[in-house]
Formats: C-alpha cells, structure tokens, sequence
C-alpha cells in the first residue's frame, strides 16, 4: 500500500510541473474553491480550467480509497464486514467465509462442512433435541441433553442404547447394564426375591427347598426333613403320639392348692420329653386349669404356675424354653360342671397342645 501511495504522490507532482508555460497565465482552483494567479504562486504557471488539488488533498483520498480496518486485504470502502477479527479467511466482501451457508461464519462453524443451526454452533441436529448430532448419542432419536440426547424408558439412570433391561419396574436397583441387582443369580431380582442371598427358582421366589416338600427353607421349620405345608414342612406328629401326648397330660398332678407337681407326674412328662425330640421342631402350649372354688384371681394365678411347673421340668430335660408356652385359664374354661366332685375333679388339669 506504502508503495503506491509512492507512485501516485509522484505522478501528481510531475503533472504540477507540465503544467508550465511562457506565455500564458494559470489560474491553479485549490479544494476550496479559491482561484489563485502565477503572481501569487513562486513558479510562473499559466492560467488553466484544470481543478488541481494539492499534494495534502491527495494523499488523504488515496488513503481513504484503500483504508483496510480489519487487514483482511479488502478496502473498507468494499468491505461488508469491516471488523472481522484478525486472521480470518474472507471472501471478496470481505466477510469470513462460510462454506456450508448456514449463516455461521466457518471461524466460529463447530461443523463447518455440514449445514447446521445456529444455535449450535453451526451444527446438525437431526432428531431435534436441541443437541447437536455431533454431541449426540443417539442422533435419531430425541433424548434429554444431560443424557447425551438419548432416551431412557424405564427410568432407571441407563440410556436405552445400553440398557439390557429396557423395561425394567420402576423402583428398581439396577446394575451398570441396566438390569435389576440379583445377588444370589438365580434370575430373580432382589426386589421380588424372598431370599436374595440364597439362589431358589423363581417358581418359589428365589427361595430353595432343599428337602422338596413345597415349603421353602426361609420358612420350613423342618427344612431337612420333608413334610408338608399345613405342619411348616414338618412331618406331621403321628396320631399315636398325639393319643400319648394326651393321655399324658391326663396324668399330671399336683399338690393340694399347690403347683408342686406330684412325683408320679416325673414318669410322664420323661415320655413327653422323649416325643418332644423326636419332633423337635414342634413347639409345646401348656395349658392350666382349676374347678371354681376359691376366686377368680387366685384360680388364674393357681393354674398358671401350674403350667409353669410343667414347662420348668420340660426344660430341665434338655427342653429349649423358646419351644414351651405356660398359660393359666383358671375356671373360665371348664369341660364338666362344677356342681358335683367328679366334675370339679375334671376341670382341674393341665392340656397340652402342639404346634409347629
């Protein structure tokens, strides 16, 4: 640019020196209009019609003619964009160039070969989910932005596009593939599992029966010995046990007015005992009654220790105490009357009662 500006300030003060002349006057028009004569001026010009600017004048045109704000090589006279920033490739508008015409310069054009939103940053966003397909996991189908643009159905914190458990109960824990937590891998999840730490098929609910009689072992009070559902899968007690149980029970006796057992009554809680093991799973309620004499509170009191005495011998036989219960009824539940003496002999008893 310097150098022009050279070559045009010495084309213009040549055409001042040609302008000479011996026998005619110049009159030379400066910028303002004013005419001046050769007396006024220390060369001897001729008067001429040629409006003349001076050297000052001209060059502050030529400068104006190729002023270049930006340095982008085009003139701000031809320059539509006049401030683009420093460095920037333009077209000869002068404005940066945007080769996929998405109205976003290519310098600022994250996607400058694809045509694109500016919103965006200039870039395609097929599914419209306001994230760009560059930035977008799943570029056809619209997804939340804080999931990369994908979707997730079941609502568990695993994208769709990664999740092998799609359609997983809402609620649910679930592992990094998106399928429920299954501890025990027997395909029940631990949400639906009875027990989630020991594999079962799902038909029990994750729950084993380790001795095949439909009752599962977190609950089977026998769960190495088959039985059945009725009993908690124990064998059911023989009936000639449950006779020997009662006929037992017929033959406990205690002290006059006391709850000191009889010694013929020793023999036959031993026979208890020896069933009570062969069914150990099976739990014992001993059961106090009196006739009605006396009161109600002393007869209530009177049969519970009763049934105390039973249970306190039981557990001195190796009986476990969590097995044994010990009610007293009194003679609120009498099974003759209690207006003749063999009557009030009856209703006087222990009962006993199993149970799993």
């Amino acid at each position: 640019m310097k150098k022009l500006l050279f070559v045009c300030i010495c084309l213009a003060f040549t055409y001042i020196t040609e302008a000479k002349s011996g026998d005619r006057k110049l009159d030379i028009k400066i910028s303002d209009g004013a005419t001046l004569y050769s007396e006024d001026l220390v060369n001897n010009f001729y008067k001429t019609d040629i409006s003349f600017y001076g050297v000052g004048d001209l060059t502050a045109i030529l400068s104006d003619e190729i002023k270049d704000t930006d340095n982008d090589g085009v003139a701000d006279k031809k320059d539509k964009c006049p401030s683009t920033p420093s460095g920037v490739a333009v077209d000869k508008t002068g404005c940066p160039l945007d080769k996929d015409l998405d109205g976003v310069a290519d310098y600022l054009d994250e996607c400058p070969s694809e045509l694109g939103l500016g919103s965006l940053s200039g870039c395609p966003d097929k599914d419209k989910d306001g994230v760009a397909d560059s930035k977008d996991r799943c570029p056809d189908v619209a997804g939340p932005a804080d999931l990369k643009g994908c979707q997730d159905v079941d609502k568990d914190g695993v994208v769709d596009i990664d999740d092998i458990c799609p359609n997983t109960t809402a609620g649910y824990k679930v592992d990094p593939s998106g399928c429920p937590w299954d501890n025990d891998k027997d395909g029940v999840a631990n949400e639906e599992d009875l027990c989630p730490d020991a594999a079962g098929p799902p038909a029990l609910k994750g729950c084993s029966d380790t001795d095949g009689d439909g009752v599962t072992d977190n609950t089977d009070r026998c769960p190495k010995e088959k039985g059945n559902i009725a009993d908690k899968g124990c064998p059911t007690i023989a009936p000639v046990d449950v006779k020997k149980i009662a006929d037992i029970a017929g033959k406990l006796f205690f002290e006059n007015d006391s709850a000191k057992l009889k010694t013929s009554s020793f023999v036959q809680l031993d026979y208890l005992v020896v069933i009570l093991n062969r069914y150990n799973a099976t739990n014992l309620q001993i059961e106090g009654h009196t006739d009605s004499n006396a009161g109600d509170k002393y007869n209530i009191n009177l049969s519970k220790d009763r049934a105390e005495s039973v249970k306190t011998y039981l557990i001195s036989k190796g009986i476990e105490e969590k097995r044994l219960t010990a009610l007293g009824f009194g003679d609120g539940k009498p099974i003759e009357s209690n207006e003749t003496s063999s009557g009030r002999a009856k209703n006087r008893r222990v009962e006993l009662k199993t149970s799993y």
